[in-house]
C-alpha cells in the first residue's frame, strides 16, 4: 500500500505557525508515515496557484490552520471539502473570539467555519500532538480501508 499524503494550508512567514508545523504537524504525520505537502516547503518551478491546486488534487486529506485568517487557507479548505476530501481544522487558541484591537478580523476564525470541530493550539506541545494524532487516525481510517480494498482487488 502507498503512503498517504496530507496537504497543509496555513499562513506563511509567521514564526508561531511555522513552529506548529515543524514541531507538531510534520512530526505527527511522519510518525504515521504520512507525507506532508506544504507548498512553501516543496521545491517546484510552477506558478504557486497551479502547484497548490495540483497538491490538493493529489493529496488524501488536508490540515488547514485558520490562524491569521489567510484568505488562501480558507480557499484551500473549501477546495478540499469540495473534492470530498477530509479536512482537519486547527487554529491558535486566541483566535476563537473577536478582539477589539483586531478591527480587520485577521485574528479570529470567520463565522462560516467557527462551527467546525477545530483543534486549538498555543505552542508545539504533547497535548496538541496527541489531539492531532487522534484526529488524523480518525480521518485516515476510511482512506486506508478503501486503499486496502483497491489493493486486494488488483
Amino acid at each position: 500500500m502507498r503512503n498517504l499524503t496530507c496537504f497543509i494550508a496555513s499562513a506563511f512567514g509567521y514564526k508561531d505557525v511555522d513552529q506548529i508545523f515543524d514541531k507538531s504537524i510534520k512530526l505527527t504525520l511522519k510518525e504515521l508515515k504520512i507525507t506532508p505537502l506544504r507548498v512553501d516547503r516543496i521545491n517546484h518551478n510552477d506558478k504557486i496557484d497551479k502547484k497548490i491546486i495540483d497538491l490538493i488534487n493529489q493529496c488524501d486529506f488536508g490540515i488547514v490552520d485558520l490562524t491569521y485568517a489567510r484568505p488562501s487557507a480558507y480557499f484551500e479548505a473549501g477546495y478540499l471539502e469540495g473534492l470530498g476530501k477530509g479536512v482537519i481544522y486547527i487554529c491558535r487558541k486566541d483566535h476563537f473570539k473577536p478582539k477589539e484591537s483586531d478591527k480587520h478580523g485577521n485574528e479570529r476564525i470567520h463565522f462560516d467555519l467557527i462551527t467546525k470541530n477545530i483543534i486549538s493550539w498555543t505552542t508545539p506541545n504533547q497535548q496538541f500532538r496527541k489531539s492531532l494524532q487522534r484526529r488524523v487516525k480518525l480521518i485516515i481510517k476510511p482512506i486506508v480501508s478503501s486503499l486496502r480494498i483497491s489493493t486486494e482487488e488488483i
